[in-house]
């Protein structure tokens, strides 16, 4: 064999391993199915009396519902591709919103929360503000400015003050100042924010983090708190008691034992809840009409994200929900199921 058609094979034998490598981290990491001892599904029996219901879609998209008033948790339902996100400008797509506002009856949302500014939380509010005009947009001044650059009415709009209650029909809503993630590549803007209103379509950088929030919800005596992120301010949460907790795990595989093991010391065992919902751990590259996945393997290890969950969870002693679909689940089942 000849040197030049050694190097030809060689070279050929290089390009398949990394067509195989890309492949391979594009692919889920893990099924869903395995977690089906987690996860909710409603029974065709399953009573309907229940006052507060919620449903998830995805990333930390959840929909609080008790019959007169929802509550929006940042409202992300566009989900554009992973082609349109690395190479192209993304924009929030009007049918998809109009589709949601009329299936999930969104005309009887008071108030969407914005978690933090990111493409994969606040892509949308823009579109949802001015479908639906009544409703409050309560966020950072980036998220805002986000709102502004589709035209949103000023009135609409809130900037976060946390500590300080807001109500809105039987919801009472508190923000907790807190922190994203840790930087990866990808989300290496932490702190900076969105100065001036930000125009749709727009590169996914420029969705700037903008500082992040939990949200305390409290509904009839329901304590709940949504922490989207997977990361904490030390000792915030020390004083705060709930009943469910909605809480991040994206990445949560990527970090180092310590700080995956602080993380859920100061949820878990901080907090005491009786049941804790796992969120942002789907591939939100998908539409949101189609099933969930686990994220691909280029973003996390969700498989392995979850069951560090579990385990802590174990030994706490918490009940541990999957809604791997968005169905209604009534939050009294938190109350009532031992772990």
């Amino acid at each position: 064999m000849s040197i030049k058609k050694g190097l030809w094979i060689s070279l050929g034998l290089f390009i398949l391993l990394v067509v195989a490598g890309i492949v391979f981290l594009l692919q889920p990491s893990g099924q869903v199915s395995d977690f089906q001892k987690w996860q909710y599904q409603a029974a065709e029996n399953t009573s309907t009396s229940s006052r507060l219901k919620v449903k998830f879609f995805g990333v930390s998209t959840l929909l609080f519902d008790d019959g007169k008033t929802q509550i929006l948790i940042d409202g992300f339902f566009t989900r554009p591709s992973l082609s349109q996100v690395l190479f192209q400008k993304i924009q929030s797509t009007p049918d998809v919103i109009r589709r949601m506002v009329q299936q999930q009856h969104l005309q009887r949302t008071q108030a969407i929360l914005v978690t933090h500014s990111h493409y994969d939380h606040a892509l949308d509010i823009a579109e949802l503000g001015k479908q639906l005009p009544y409703t409050k947009i309560i966020g950072s001044n980036s998220t805002l400015n986000i709102a502004r650059g589709g035209a949103v009415a000023e009135q609409q709009l809130i900037q976060v003050q946390p500590l300080h209650p807001m109500s809105f029909g039987e919801f009472t809503i508190m923000a907790i100042a807190s922190q994203h993630t840790p930087p990866t590549t990808v989300n290496n803007d932490l702190g900076e924010e969105i100065s001036r209103p930000l125009q749709q379509p727009a590169r996914f950088f420029e969705f700037k983090e903008g500082h992040s929030f939990d949200y305390l919800i409290e509904h009839q005596g329901h304590k709940i708190l949504v922490k989207a992120s997977t990361s904490v301010i030390p000792n915030q949460l020390r004083d705060l008691k709930i009943d469910t907790l909605f809480l991040g795990i994206a990445q949560l595989s990527r970090q180092s034992t310590e700080f995956q093991q602080n993380y859920l010391n100061e949820t878990l065992k901080t907090l005491k809840p009786k049941a804790v919902v796992p969120i942002h751990w789907d591939d939100f590259f998908k539409p949101v009409d189609q099933p969930l996945e686990f994220l691909p393997y280029l973003a996390d290890n969700t498989d392995k994200s979850l069951k560090i969950l579990i385990q802590a969870t174990e030994r706490h002693k918490i009940q541990v929900v999957l809604l791997s679909q968005p169905v209604s689940y009534p939050l009294e089942l938190a109350l009532q199921s031992p772990p």
